[in-house]
């Protein structure tokens, strides 16, 4: 069996650890050539004839519906960008869904009220509480994973209220293979049953898998796995609107903020922007648990995504990824994402230390855990620290 040997895109700073990454004979990432053709290859007024055409089409079934279509959205920035588009640049009347995380933080919620200044109507959905934590108690055991239960939701809920709704049109946002590598699925405009099927995300592990004692088939009526028959009823259609238009998080934030969005003001907790990762509190611990896993946090995703849209150096990336990207989420996100599902911080890093990945990580002569070949160099895990929060982003816990 062949060694394992961690490497590097010789233009980004993404390890070949990153699930569903392919590095090409010159060792460059498909997030980097996806990057080029992005840039280089496609037309993109061809692919906006061809999104005003589906819109177009799925308005004219406002006889049927009250709405064109559903779009998804969080709080954050670029749910709030993808409705601002459809509402207010194409005209549609959208319907906005959100999955409603037991771990919203304040900002989440003011964040929300964007929707209002568009003007769209909007479901805020909270299944049983009692059901999610322990789904989410159960996932965070078996995978490591604080927002497993968060993606089997957003990617569940949406389509069975389309099936009750007859909506077939769902805008979603970026391709995750396009945008951060992948080749296999990187050149579609729809979100399929595959595409989930295969990403990393959700561990090939649908809802119905969860139902026990404890939890009953009613008790996750619409967050179980829709079925392929009533999708193809409605003629379900969920596009990634950045297929059509060119994604970029930064024209994203400044269309979300024009429209009410806020940024935290005290910098990022997790990563380079601070209008990311906003809304949920357990969302910088599942970002951690990368680091544990795959060599590699939320700053080395950053600034891969700086250095491709030429905002950043290799080198100055490198020195960012060295001094930041094992930093640890914020004690009080740790301790209350333990309240949540009633365990201890003891038992939460008991977890951490089963998913360290011991391919990659190795223990020095004085028994300290660090990355062997790691872009940063041989820091060990204990010379990072955990994030500090200010007052007032304490006051965003909820």
């Amino acid at each position: 069996m062949k060694k394992f040997e961690l490497k590097y895109c010789k233009k980004c700073v993404t390890p070949n650890t990153r699930p569903n990454i392919d590095f090409d004979n010159l060792n460059t990432c498909s997030a980097c050539n996806n990057h080029e053709i992005k840039d280089n290859k496609i037309n993109w007024k061809k692919r906006l004839r061809e999104l005003k055409k589906i819109l177009n089409k799925h308005k004219k079934n406002t006889k049927i519906n009250n709405y064109d279509c559903i779009v998804p959205v969080s709080g954050g920035k670029d749910s709030i960008y993808q409705t601002y588009v459809i509402k207010k640049i194409f005209k549609m009347n959208p319907l906005a869904i959100t999955f409603k995380p037991l771990s919203r933080t304040f900002r989440g919620e003011e964040n929300l009220l964007a929707l209002k200044k568009i003007g769209v109507d909007h479901i805020d959905f909270t299944p049983n509480p009692n059901i999610i934590n322990q789904i989410t108690k159960k996932s965070f055991i078996r995978f490591g994973d604080t927002s497993y239960i968060d993606h089997l939701c957003i990617f569940n809920i949406i389509p069975n209220l389309a099936v009750k709704l007859n909506i077939p049109l769902i805008i979603w946002g970026e391709n995750w293979y396009l945008e951060y590598g992948g080749k296999k699925y990187s050149s579609r405009n729809k979100l399929d049953s595959n595409i989930l099927k295969k990403h990393h995300i959700l561990k090939n592990s649908p809802t119905e898998k969860w139902i026990s004692k404890s939890i009953k088939k009613n008790d996750i009526l619409l967050i179980k796995t829709p079925k392929e028959k009533d999708l193809k009823k409605i003629k379900y259609e969920p596009i990634f609107l950045g297929y059509y238009l060119k994604w970029d998080i930064k024209n994203n934030r400044r269309i979300a903020v024009k429209n009410g969005f806020k940024p935290r003001e005290n910098g990022p907790i997790m990563g380079l922007y601070n209008e990311s990762d906003i809304d949920c509190t357990n969302i910088p611990i599942h970002h951690y648990f990368k680091w544990l896993k795959f060599g590699f946090n939320r700053y080395t995703d950053n600034c891969s995504n700086e250095i491709r849209k030429g905002r950043m150096t290799r080198d100055e990336a490198i020195g960012i990824v060295k001094k930041l990207d094992g930093t640890k989420p914020p004690k009080e996100y740790i301790e209350a994402f333990c309240k949540q599902i009633n365990i201890s911080t003891k038992i939460f890093w008991k977890v951490v230390d089963k998913f360290r990945n011991k391919k990659i990580w190795k223990k020095d002569k004085k028994k300290r855990w660090y990355i062997k070949n790691w872009i940063g160099g041989n820091k060990t895990d204990d010379n990072f620290k955990y994030t500090q929060i200010s007052t007032k982003e304490k006051l965003y816990l909820k």
